[in-house]
């Protein structure tokens, strides 16, 4: 059995799973769907009713296909949530942790460290800008 075989056995078992994202802590669940076998997320403002169906449902349909890796459904609640995928895979591992889950799919010991990439840009002035095209 692989880390992945784990996870989805292992979300299985305790799904739903708490969503702890800054903003959409409160109500917002993910875990694994049988019935599509594949994992999903219900997306629930801090300020919405969660007596009200869920502000964005990231789950199998004809848009959709069957998500089976954490770090997909990260990426879908980061583009959904606007936030970086980082802190949702994070969190993600962390409520899997903190349940006694078997899985740590994000860092502690597995050799991946998330880290952001910069780019530095330097300006430079000329007295004239160069005329292109030229001219005769």
């Amino acid at each position: 059995m692989d880390e992945i075989d784990e996870l989805v056995a292992w979300a299985r078992e305790h799904a739903p799973l708490p969503l702890l994202l800054d903003g959409w802590d409160q109500a917002s669940i993910w875990g694994w769907d049988e019935t599509t076998a594949s994992l999903y997320a219900h997306l629930w403002r801090n300020t919405d009713d969660p007596a009200n169906p869920p502000t964005i449902r990231i789950e199998r349909d004809e848009y959709t296909p069957v998500i089976t890796w954490p770090e997909t459904l990260a990426q879908h609640i980061a583009m959904a949530a606007e936030c970086d995928p980082w802190s949702v895979i994070a969190r993600m591992d962390q409520v899997v942790r903190e349940q006694g889950g078997g899985a740590n799919w994000y860092d502690d010991g597995n050799g991946i460290a998330a880290t952001r990439g910069s780019t530095v840009v330097t300006m430079t002035e000329k007295s004239s800008p160069p005329e292109w095209p030229s001219r005769p």
